[in-house]
């Protein structure tokens, strides 16, 4: 399921939206304002979070990508150019969104078609950037794995929400 639901799929971005996000919001004390509400995974999730933030930009106004799979591209063509997401973000009109991205220097294509994840997260901010968007970039010296997002994911939460008292 992970493998379907993360690679960008409207139903479940739209699932986030209008039934997990609302349950949350009803359930608990938090936000309901889309600039303090974040969306954030790893690998296919971070490359979720980012799509979500795209096409659900009134409740997600914050993303989280740790490490994410922008090499993804909806065809699975042998020769399809990687990083569909940022052409994307590339057609759509700015939105009020911010992001926290941070790949591996480790995380590299071994096979030359530059489709991992450290050049498609340099490329994905590159478009980013160039748009507009508040990006806070990082690159870790480690690889594609959970010991690295666990250390990195408190610097992402503090960039995407502060550190101040209100």
């Amino acid at each position: 399921m992970r493998d379907r639901e993360l690679r960008c799929l409207t139903e479940f971005t739209d699932f986030l939206a209008h039934e997990w996000v609302p349950f949350v919001r009803r359930n608990y004390n938090v936000s309901s304002k889309a600039a303090e509400t974040a969306v954030g995974g790893y690998s296919l999730g971070g490359l979720a979070a980012a799509f979500a933030s795209l096409k659900q930009p009134e409740t997600f106004g914050l993303a989280l990508a740790q490490s994410g799979s922008f090499w993804f591209e909806p065809t699975g063509a042998d020769n399809a150019e990687p990083n569909w997401l940022a052409r994307e973000f590339i057609r759509a009109p700015k939105l009020p969104l911010r992001f926290y991205i941070e790949a591996g220097i480790y995380e590299v294509d071994l096979q030359g078609r530059g489709g991992n994840i450290l050049e498609t997260s340099r490329d994905f901010r590159n478009v980013l950037l160039a748009k507009g968007y508040k990006v806070d970039y990082r690159e870790f010296p480690g690889d594609h794995d959970y010991l690295t997002w666990r250390g990195t994911f408190a610097d992402a939460l503090v960039s995407l929400f502060g550190t101040g008292s209100k």
